[in-house]
């Protein structure tokens, strides 16, 4: 083994390890906040928080209960976020979103929402690319608070417990080795993340082909002549 490989393995140790670090150290609300925060802004690492704290779980430095419910309750209060900016009117901070979510994703996610409504909002905290832009359209009019929160909650609980879950058991299966079980289980939420990425640009783009066929439609002249008079 090379000295440069011997390098790069001390550092995943030493990445892997401070993570497992940090989330004993700030627990519950470090998870609450993250995911609230991944809410608005997709940068931040939402599900990577979850994950970690399950992990620590495993090995019973922390509740897995509670690493879902702190999962679940940060994902509602992030999504309200986004909603809350959408229903509101101009102004910087929508604005900011409006850039972050993209112009081409909100396009897309009206059209989705119009058509598939309570079933996105559910499924929309499994779609990392275009949640945000779905819960902006729903704020901006396309549904009402009450119905969209009650497809949120549940899906939000979804999510969480699914990487919660993740997290827990790579922890068990590598609990001598702490840093492998961090290694394994964010290999297989990068997978999954980048698979649904895939899907996600082909969705979009699909929308944006619908759209612009409609217009064309629209916008083409009636086929046929009319008769003339007698």
């Amino acid at each position: 083994m090379t000295l440069a490989a011997i390098a790069a393995a001390a550092s995943i140790v030493e990445t892997f390890t401070r993570i497992a670090d940090d989330a004993a150290t700030y627990g519950y609300w470090a998870v609450l906040l993250v995911v609230a925060g991944d809410g608005v802004f997709p940068a931040l690492p939402g599900e990577t928080a979850i994950v970690a704290a399950a992990v620590l779980a495993a090995e019973g430095s922390l509740s897995l209960g509670l690493v879902i419910l702190a999962g679940a309750a940060g994902a509602i209060a992030g999504d309200s976020t986004a909603y809350w900016i959408g229903r509101g009117g101009g102004g910087p901070i929508k604005r900011t979103v409006t850039r972050i979510a993209g112009a081409e994703r909100l396009a897309a996610a009206e059209r989705m929402v119009r058509r598939q409504g309570p079933a996105l909002v559910f499924t929309g905290r499994f779609l990392p690319g275009i949640r945000i832009a779905i819960n902006l359209s729903c704020g901006a009019g396309q549904m009402g608070y009450g119905r969209f929160l009650l497809f949120d909650a549940l899906g939000a609980t979804l999510w969480s417990a699914q990487a919660a879950l993740l997290g827990y058991f790579a922890g068990k299966a590598f609990a001598d080795q702490l840093w492998v079980a961090f290694v394994v289980a964010f290999a297989v939420t990068g997978i999954v993340a980048a698979f649904v990425t895939v899907k996600e640009r082909k969705r979009v783009r699909a929308e944006r082909a619908a759209a612009e066929a409609e217009r064309r439609a629209v916008d083409a002249p009636p086929q046929g002549g009319g008769g003339g008079t007698v």
